[in-house]
């Protein structure tokens, strides 16, 4: 006798799974800590919400493939990712767009599936005991904006920040959240950085500052 064939009543396909980094840890490497802080990431065209693995802090997007295939946009920059941190500590000021179905190679591999992106600290993060970090305050004399500047900074005098130096962005009230977290040296030492706003388009005081090795600094800057 053959055994009874039960048509199944669910059926998923795994389409991405996400993975995200401070993007002060990048470029990555395997001993580089994914962001452990919940997020709500979401396909809002597709009605899609991500389902958070807390195994390994990925978020999971499947498709229900049952009667219909799984939705498709071959070309970029497809649907449209939106990432939002509850907690405020995290924001994303690059665009995550989604191109289904991901090239897979037989058989699948976990990272034909697995995206890495880096999401920025807010000034709502707060960095832990030990690390160096500069929470920043753009002020103007004279009413010039100060909200959205690019903020680089960098170590020692150099002009110019060498490559794949990371940035960050200045919230509304021109304030920021700059961190060395891979930074070396003996705490309490001090070390010079170097800080350009807008790539060298808008001028900053102080260009040039000492901070203290192993703490989070509150310092003042002023566009000029």
């Amino acid at each position: 006798m053959s055994a009874q064939f039960v048509a199944p009543l669910l059926q998923r396909t795994l389409a991405a799974a996400y993975q995200f980094y401070d993007a002060f840890f990048f470029p990555l490497d395997d001993l580089t800590p994914p962001i452990t802080a919940p997020l709500e990431v979401s396909i809002p065209s597709l009605g899609w919400s991500a389902l958070r693995a807390d195994t390994d802090f990925t978020y999971r997007f499947s498709a229900s493939t049952l009667t219909q295939p799984a939705p498709s946009s071959p070309s970029p920059p497809g649907f449209a990712v939106q990432v939002v941190a509850p907690g405020g500590d995290y924001v994303s000021f690059e665009s995550i767009g989604l191109v289904l179905p991901l090239p897979l190679t037989a058989p699948p591999k976990r990272s034909d599936f697995l995206i890495p992106k880096p999401l920025w600290p807010t000034t709502a993060l707060r960095p832990p005991d030990g690390e160096t970090a500069v929470r920043g305050f753009i002020r103007s004399p004279t009413a010039q904006a100060v909200a959205d500047l690019t903020v680089e900074m960098w170590l020692g005098l150099a002009p110019v920040p060498p490559p794949g130096t990371p940035f960050t962005r200045s919230n509304g009230s021109g304030d920021f959240l700059f961190r060395f977290p891979r930074l070396k040296g003996a705490s309490g030492q001090t070390q010079t950085i170097s800080i350009r706003l807008d790539g060298g388009a808008v001028s900053v005081s102080p260009a040039t500052l000492p901070i203290v090795i192993g703490q989070t600094q509150i310092i003042k800057f002023q566009r000029t």
